[in-house]
């Protein structure tokens, strides 16, 4: 396809890969024992999450393109050695962005033409926006297991 619906692509794929709960992940943010399980949900979705930006990167290879994953934003090394409870509503933000940048992107490509790489990101889209519906409801689970802590 053309290389600008490359280039939008690659753009999403990096919102993917250096969101925050990517930052997260790998930063191992602390749980309180009584709320293990949620902060190993939340590293399954991260999981979840790179598998579809994998799938990006795999078109854009196959395209030829050269393919590049970003770095972290500079503010997110100010969120380390916090406990998961103080950074959800920055987790659930940058979902939302991530959640943006995919659809935008969609109509974007579609509108260029692309139907296989629209296609990837409506599936994709779905994903991430299950992936943003279950953040808010462990959230929800955390703040439940801290006010019977």
């Amino acid at each position: 396809m053309s290389q600008q619906t490359e280039t939008l692509l690659n753009s999403v794929l990096i919102k993917m890969a250096r969101s925050f709960l990517q930052y997260m992940s790998e930063a191992s943010p602390w749980v309180g024992e009584q709320a293990q399980s949620i902060g190993e949900q939340v590293a399954v979705l991260a999981v979840r999450q790179r598998q579809d930006a994998a799938l990006i990167a795999d078109l854009l290879a196959d395209r030829e393109y050269f393919v590049d994953f970003g770095v972290y934003p500079t503010e997110y090394t100010d969120q380390q050695f916090l406990a998961l409870e103080a950074v959800f509503s920055n987790l659930r933000s940058s979902q939302d962005q991530v959640c943006e940048a995919i659809s935008s992107t969609q109509a974007e490509v579609s509108a260029a033409g692309d139907a296989q790489a629209a296609d990837m990101l409506g599936t994709i889209d779905v994903r991430q926006k299950e992936l943003a519906h279950a953040l808010k409801e462990l959230q929800r689970e955390l703040k439940e297991s801290g006010a019977s802590a």
